[in-house]
């Protein structure tokens, strides 16, 4: 089967411009998209969903309405297990949900096949579980503790709903993530500021963050070097 169109729902706006080359911007609903093409054959259309569960499900639907060849989830995740450093990329083969109303997703046999059509690179990626979590995992102690407890390779708060979006929909699904911050690495919960719902930067909080506790900046520098590396990856993933 070759791939026509492309879906992909990130959470953040500098995710889905790292990863779209010359994208056209449109509005559908309230969600932001860019779209363009991969190839001369491939065309792409990518909806910014904003962070967490209940946004994804309802920006997958609305691509899945559309009938792409793929879905694919798409984006930074925080790193669980040891030895995954800021900057790698990892292809999900199981998605484990945190979350009661969502099952686990497991890759079939074709979802496989058409992500490594679309992405070369895939067969030299870290591949494994992932999970999706209800809510952010910010302290090394947390990460270690959900490792340990479902052994997944690192957490997003997404993924598992644009699974079972395209699973209900009949539509192959993949999921590629982009280390931010690895196992060692805490995220003060300060920075989760710098992000409003809809998944634009916003500066303005965490301005008023450092004036307020001026230590922040030494975690945020850190954190931005490891954050950066991140989008870089993700921006290599269709070239």
């Amino acid at each position: 089967m070759s791939i026509n169109t492309i879906a992909i729902v990130t959470a953040m706006m500098q995710e889905a411009q790292a990863i779209c080359p010359a994208p056209k911007s449109e509005a559908i609903g309230r969600f932001s998209t860019l779209s363009g093409k991969f190839t001369k054959e491939t065309n792409y259309r990518c909806i910014v969903s904003g962070i967490g569960i209940a946004r994804a499900a309802e920006a997958a639907a609305m691509l899945c309405a559309e009938k792409p060849d793929l879905l694919l989830s798409i984006g930074v995740s925080g790193g669980l297990a040891p030895g995954i450093d800021a900057g790698s990329i990892i292809a999900a083969t199981t998605i484990h949900s945190d979350i009661a109303e969502f099952n686990s997703w497991h890759e079939t046999e074709n979802d496989l096949k058409l992500r490594n059509e679309l992405i070369s690179a895939c067969g030299k990626i870290q591949c494994g579980k992932l999970i999706t979590a209800a809510k952010p995992v910010l302290t090394p102690q947390e990460k270690l503790f959900m490792f340990e407890r479902t052994g997944a390779m690192a957490v997003d708060m997404e993924s598992i709903a644009v699974a079972q979006a395209a699973k209900q929909a009949g539509i192959p699904f993949g999921c590629i993530r982009a280390i931010s911050d690895d196992f060692k690495r805490g995220i003060p919960e300060e920075s989760l500021a710098g992000v409003n719902e809809n998944g634009q930067t916003q500066l303005s909080p965490i301005l008023k963050a450092i004036i307020k506790r001026p230590g922040l900046i030494l975690e945020l520098i850190p954190m931005g070097r490891d954050y950066s590396k991140a989008l870089k990856a993700l921006g290599e993933i269709f070239k």
